[in-house]
Formats: structure tokens, sequence, C-alpha cells
């Protein structure tokens, strides 16, 4: 299977919406991907650095996915999946640390992905 990551300007129809705000046109609402209100805000403020940022999203989602396997493993069960979010680049959002989390979950359950992060 095939994750792919694209800023909001990138996207098109059918790909999954994984931000929290705003509406999500003809996108897949993928919100529950999305990083919580709280730890977005302290990061946005300055009051995070990246790396902690990075941290606590891994935590949130590690958290979600013991207590509800089901939304990550319904992304692996397609063939391809394009995840989006506003950041311009994947190197600081969390559309590619999800990318990430979800090729190590993949490779766990004996599914093959590649990564497109974009």
């Amino acid at each position: 299977m095939i994750v792919r990551t694209r800023s909001i300007g990138e996207a098109r129809a059918g790909d999954l919406a994984t931000y929290r705000w705003g509406r999500l046109r003809s996108f897949e609402n993928g919100r529950v991907f999305a990083p919580s209100e709280q730890l977005l805000s302290e990061y946005k403020s300055g009051s995070l650095s990246w790396k902690a940022y990075e941290e606590r999203y891994l935590s949130e989602m590690r958290a979600l996915y013991r207590k509800s396997p089901q939304p990550f493993m319904g992304l692996l069960r397609r063939e391809a999946v394009t995840l989006v979010c506003y950041e311009a680049r994947p190197d600081r959002c969390h559309r590619r640390l999800l990318a990430e989390l979800l090729a190590k979950i993949g490779k766990e359950r004996g599914i093959q992905v590649v990564l497109d992060v974009r």
C-alpha cells in the first residue's frame, strides 16, 4: 500500500484531511489523526519545540492506536491513501509523522507500506 502526504494546496478530492479546523471541502474526514487542540496550540505559540511536538503527537497516536486500532487498520487496508494538512513542508508536519507511524504499524502486521512524503 502507498501512503502519500501533501499540503492542502496539492490535495485532490478524496484525499484524507488530517487537520482539525476548517472545512473539509471534498476531502475525506481524517480528523481522528489530527494533533490535539492543546498540542497544536502550544506548538504554534512557540512554547513547544518541534522535538517535543513530535514526541507528544506520536504519543497521542500510539494511545489512539491502543484504544482503537480500527482507523489505522482501515487506512492500511487500502491500496493507497494521501494524508493532507496545511503545513507546506512535511519535515515539520504531523502528516509525515503519521505516515511513518503507519509504515511501522504496517511492518508489524506484515503489510508493505511505501511512503511518498511531500
